[in-house]
């Protein structure tokens, strides 16, 4: 599957000392582009290439932009099976017809008053309630119906509780075309592999140059297999890793590091494979109709100087339930709330802003409708949602979880009439909900200081941690991998019940460190 990664500026520390250009650092894939039309040499492209990336209208589920640059941002970043873009004679689209399925989902969230970034990544069988229906299902359906990108971030929003700023997406073919300009991505490899169902054969270890062709299919792997050893034995075992897509998400966020320090030594230096990057990436990257060049711009000055080993890489806890027919993930939530908190921009008590705040309101009429707009321009993150409880509508409810207490608050001091709060332990992070009662609500154009709204209370409600007290990052696995790696020469094609994401699954060759050493 392909990787969607991100943009960024900086360096690796080992490096040394570079010159501002040298140390922009190029993310890959469709942020890449954009990034690449902002080096030197190329500003006369900006707004004609720019022009041409295809786009999508995010319609109102993405929050409203910030004219502040400094403000931290989540991106969606979505990796589809598409493969509309590959030669219908290539053998990928063998058995293949009208796929559009997001294989891979991840948040980029950057900060650039702290220079820092962190990676997300939500398996694609993570089982929850999905719009527009809100029936239980995986959440990549959420991106495969007919509201596409719209539906995938209401779906985000309604049970992570995070906010999405931007939008961008990669299939098959733009994957490969990035890959191509790059020439390959240098890797040192720690273990013979092999996936016959996506073609992957890498059988050398070492400093090697992972191929566009090897690398989609090292990046859609699921049914992975390796050799123990550090060189290719045809008779030896081959070892089954049993943690299916759960593994292929942390050889992903691992190979996006690693391309992304390839991007830098390739693209910057070289203004004609910038050009070229951007060109590959018009035929297959989407990015949403909010994302504008000058933010682009911005955001590469303000991280010039970030390094691409600072990025965090994490994986929302699940773990695995089904069956061999209809396997999926669920949410471990005690341990995902922490890590949550981060891409929801959870800080400290009283530092809740309109920004932070998720309002959901009923889409049942126009008055409603209409709310949810004004309250967006007030800075709120708000929508209509058909999920919303109207209830008795008698009076005004705003409705709060364990982490929206400040949020209940915050909405209410921009609000004129009556409130009620009501305490709902389903509501995730800093979400809550706006039920309008029979008399009309105005949104206040100042609002109310904090001091003068009263704080929601409730007996069921008890505080959750405010930050991350884990961090999921990838690395690379062992010589000797431990005993979660099951020794089998079958490939386990769902991911067991017992295997969870509370540590880094899978198996991981690529060594991130030694490949520094490797060139090509």
């Amino acid at each position: 599957m392909p990787v969607v990664a991100f943009w960024f500026v900086g360096s690796r520390r080992r490096r040394g000392r570079r010159s501002w250009l040298q140390r922009l650092l190029i993310g890959f894939n469709a942020l890449l582009v954009l990034a690449c039309l902002a080096t030197a040499g190329l500003f006369t492209l900006i707004r004609s290439k720019a022009s041409e990336l295809p786009v999508v209208d995010v319609a109102s589920e993405a929050r409203a932009q910030s004219a502040d640059a400094g403000t931290p941002r989540n991106i969606l970043l979505v990796g589809t099976d598409s493969s509309a873009t590959i030669d219908p004679d290539d053998p990928i689209v063998e058995g293949r017809g009208g796929e559009h399925l997001a294989d891979v989902i991840m948040i980029l969230r950057v900060d650039p008053k702290s220079n820092s970034a962190a990676l997300l990544s939500i398996p694609r069988d993570t089982y929850v309630p999905v719009a527009p229906s809100w029936r239980k299902s995986k959440i990549n359906s959420a991106f495969s119906g007919d509201g596409g990108p719209p539906e995938l971030i209401a779906t985000i929003k309604h049970n992570f509780g995070i906010s999405i700023d931007n939008f961008a997406e990669v299939d098959f073919g733009g994957f490969r075309n990035l890959v191509q300009v790059l020439k390959g991505v240098p890797v040192y490899n720690e273990h013979p592999m092999r996936d016959r169902a996506t073609g992957l054969w890498l059988p050398q270890t070492g400093c090697i140059v992972i191929d566009p062709v090897q690398a989609l299919a090292y990046n859609r792997s699921r049914h992975f297999q390796y050799q123990a050893a550090n060189s290719y034995d045809e008779d030896a075992k081959w070892i089954t890793d049993p943690s299916s897509d759960l593994g292929r998400i942390s050889r992903q966020q691992n190979f996006i590091k690693q391309a992304a320090q390839r991007a830098i030594d390739k693209g910057i230096r070289n203004p004609s494979t910038a050009l070229g990057l951007v060109n590959a990436a018009l035929k297959s990257v989407k990015v949403d109709d909010n994302l504008s060049v000058g933010q682009i711009v911005e955001l590469i000055r303000r991280f010039r100087t970030f390094a691409v080993d600072d990025l965090q890489s994490r994986q929302i806890p699940t773990k695995g339930n089904g069956n061999p027919a209809f396997s999926y993930q669920n949410v471990q939530w005690e341990e995902a709330e922490p890590l949550l908190n981060d891409f929801r921009g959870i800080r400290g008590p009283g530092e809740t802003t309109p920004a932070d705040v998720i309002v959901s309101m009923p889409d049942s009429s126009e008055a409603e409708v209409a709310l949810a707009v004004q309250l967006d321009a007030a800075g709120f993150d708000a929508s209509a949602d058909s999920s919303v409880d109207s209830g008795s509508r008698n009076a005004t409810v705003i409705r709060w979880g364990a982490g929206g207490r400040e949020a209940a608050q915050t909405l209410a001091a921009s609000l004129e009439g009556n409130i009620e709060y009501d305490f709902d332990e389903d509501l995730p992070g800093r979400r809550v909900e706006l039920v309008p009662g029979e008399d009309p609500l105005v949104v206040r154009k100042t609002p109310l200081p904090l001091a003068d709204v009263p704080l929601p209370e409730s007996d069921s409600f008890e505080e959750l941690p405010a930050s991350s007290t884990t961090t999921s990052v990838v690395t690379s696995t062992p010589s000797n991998p431990t005993t979660t790696i099951a020794e089998t020469g079958s490939t386990t094609p769902t991911m067991p019940a017992e295997v969870t994401t509370t540590t880094v699954p899978g198996v991981v060759p690529l060594n991130a460190d030694a490949a520094g050493e490797c060139s090509g």
